[in-house]
């Protein structure tokens, strides 16, 4: 045999032996230098973090009381500088009268080489922080020392809870990568709960039957093992509502209670069960509640306007008498005394609102939702404990009016757009007939309108008219009202277009349809023969909001909407147009989104004539790559410019 063909036998060899696997541990405390020596995660090579290993152990205590008992640990390697915020942690507890949750146990520390060593430093009490966020959730928040670029940082802690009917939902998909996380819950033979799994991914699920020892008490188990392994990160996305929506997790759901020498109870989670639930609770007795305004209520009914603008007059007396905390809820201790203080919750405030326009005989029912930073109210097994909220509709003739008093600059049908959901629920009514889309209830436009000329300086003066109707009205109050002054607004006017304002006005703030005027100077970009504009004037979307090549998320924006610009721009005399944009209409996903562009020039009058309108909320990940392509065509055409040239 040649020497040649030795050396290749012998590199066949070498290859075909197997890699030594990594060693990776999964039991707390024990960190491996394989683990410190790590750099990147091969299956998310930009990964700021990865999860090692999570492990979730969930079973109940029963002794001289039931609880649950959560036991958490969790191991996290940190691979770059923007990682090492997973050092700092929380824990929320939950405390509602005689139920309670305990934090015990809480042990976190970092690890890192030093000169060829493991160095650990361990988290210290006074790093430990608690805060109450309200009156029935306290914060945790701790913070583990020496956390950096290479680090290994771990913690576990307990948490103790009354809350026996409710086991914590097991997010298996996080912000960062996870390698490998277990989850194992065991519960008596008393309580019976369905399982919910939710996300795109797969999960290693095994249901099996035990026996437990609890105090001296056995009983049999009904255990839960749900496995998962290279699980890709749940980023945060601008056109996602609720990422919690689609986030890979277990939902547990009672459906039986069966507790020995007890009355058995059995949960149907149906619409049907939830309502009937309200009306047995506060929630039926609070829609009832005595209006504490009532001289002004009376005063509004027996005005002579039309009843539409009666529902606006109270909605706004409302929105008047008493401010929003910031809690969304469904509940509501005293909504009289908090209509006394002047400040509530959103149950509060609504809780008020039904009872004002109730006394001036308007026929009005709740509307259940969640807010879309909750996620969607479930189309099956739904709970109380999913819904977070609630508006209240108005009927008046063929015409329903929804009202929310959170805000004030919400009016009739138009609604904070945490609020515009595509799921809510009529109260009371049990069957399909019960779902509201809210995402359409009013149409939201803007009109802009300018017009110009431009002078001997190369420069265009003239006025921007802005009409803003609806939604579009809602959205600009809101953003005018965080400028302290009118002329910090018009700094930041000045700064968003590259142009000078001489002045601005604004008309009916506080209305459904706002009008701005301004007066401006915009400086063209110009040269001794040619004078650019940009295709509307002033761009209308510089860069396309859908880049990425692939999606695994549905898009949802955040309200219809549709934009007409018309400009009307008078040239110099000794001026032509050389060139201009091509005249196009453009429309993707069946004519839910859709542009036009026309640009003519007759005499020394260059018109304009622009509109996009977004005609639907939520487009599925299949349209993507029509909604891709199309954003990309207007945002080319927003960049493209009108050469102006200058007559020889």
């Amino acid at each position: 045999m040649t020497m040649k063909k030795i050396i290749i036998l012998l590199l066949t060899i070498l290859f075909l032996q197997p890699v030594a696997a990594q060693n990776f541990s999964q039991k707390f405390g024990k960190i491996t230098k394989d683990e410190l020596d790590m750099t990147a995660y091969d299956k998310a090579p930009d990964a700021e973090a990865v999860i090692l290993y999570e492990n979730v152990d969930i079973y109940y205590n029963i002794f001289n009381n039931i609880n649950i008992i959560y036991d958490y640990k969790i191991k996290v390697k940190i691979l770059k500088k923007e990682g090492t915020s997973w050092g700092d942690g929380e824990i929320i507890l939950y405390n509602r009268g005689s139920a309670d949750e305990f934090l015990s146990g809480l042990k976190a520390s970092s690890y890192n080489l030093v000169d060829g060593k493991i160095v650990e430093s361990e988290l210290k009490k006074d790093y430990i922080f608690r805060e109450k966020i309200d009156e029935r959730r306290t914060r945790v928040k701790f913070s583990i020392p020496e956390v950096q670029v290479g680090s290994v940082i771990e913690y576990k802690y307990q948490i103790t809870s009354d809350y026996i009917f409710s086991i914590p939902d097991l997010d298996v998909q996080h912000s960062i990568p996870v390698m490998y996380s277990k989850f194992n819950v065991t519960v008596p033979e008393y309580f019976k709960f369905g399982l919910n799994v939710k996300g795109y991914y797969r999960l290693n699920i095994q249901r099996k039957t035990g026996s437990y020892n609890s105090g001296g008490n056995f009983f049999n188990t009904d255990i839960v093992v749900c496995e998962a392994e290279h699980i890709p990160a749940l980023k945060e996305d601008s056109y996602v509502w609720c990422l919690d929506d689609f986030r890979t997790k277990v939902e547990f759901e009672l459906s039986l209670i069966a507790i020995p020498g007890q009355l058995t109870r059995t949960y149907s989670n149906t619409w049907k069960a939830v309502n009937e639930n309200l009306e047995k609770s506060d929630f039926n007795s609070n829609l009832k509640t005595s209006y504490p305004f009532k001289k002004e209520v009376m005063a509004i009914k027996e005005s002579g306007v039309n009843d539409k603008e009666k529902v606006r007059r109270i909605l706004k007396l409302v929105q008047s008498k008493m401010k929003y905390n910031g809690r969304y809820s469904l509940s509501s201790n005293n909504p009289r005394q908090a209509a006394e203080k002047g400040t509530g919750s959103s149950a509060d405030i609504n809780f008020v609102l039904h009872s004002a326009l109730r006394d001036a005989d308007f026929n009005v029912v709740p509307i259940l939702l969640n807010p879309r930073r909750y996620g969607r109210l479930p189309l099956a097994k739904p709970t109380i404990n999913k819904i977070n909220a609630f508006i209240v509709r108005v009927s008046l003739n063929d015409e329903y009016l929804y009202l929310d008093g959170t805000n004030p600059h919400s009016d009739i049908n138009v609604l904070p757009p945490d609020l515009l959901v595509d799921r809510a629920r009529i109260y009371k009514v049990s069957d399909e007939s019960g779902w509201v889309n809210l995402t359409n209830i009013s149409k939201s436009v803007l009109s802009i309108s300018v017009m110009g000329n431009i002078n001997d300086e190369n420069e265009l003066t003239g006025t921007i008219r802005k009409t803003y109707t609806n939604q579009a009205a809602y959205s600009f109050a809101n953003k005018y009202e965080n400028y302290k002054t009118k002329e910090e607004y018009i700094e930041a006017v000045e700064k968003e277009f590259s142009m000078t304002v001489n002045d601005i006005e604004i008309k009916n703030i506080d209305s459904t349809v706002i009008t701005e005027l301004i007066s401006f100077t915009l400086t063209t970009n110009s040269t001794n023969e040619y004078i650019y504009l940009n295709a509307t004037v002033f761009p209308f979307m510089s860069e396309n909001i859908f880049k990425q090549q692939e999606r695994i998320l549905p898009v949802e924006f955040n309200n219809q909407i549709t934009y007409n610009i018309t400009c009307g721009i008078i040239l110099p005399t000794d001026y032509v147009v050389e060139e201009k944009p091509e005249n196009i209409s453009l429309s993707a996903c069946e004519s839910s989104v859709k542009y036009s562009y026309i640009s003519q020039v007759s005499f020394n009058n260059l018109q304009i004539k622009f509109s996009y309108a977004l005609d639907k909320l939520v487009f599925a990940v299949q349209e993507y790559k029509d909604l891709s392509a199309f954003y990309g065509m207007l945002t080319q055409m927003s960049d493209s410019q009108i050469v102006i040239k200058k007559n020889q």
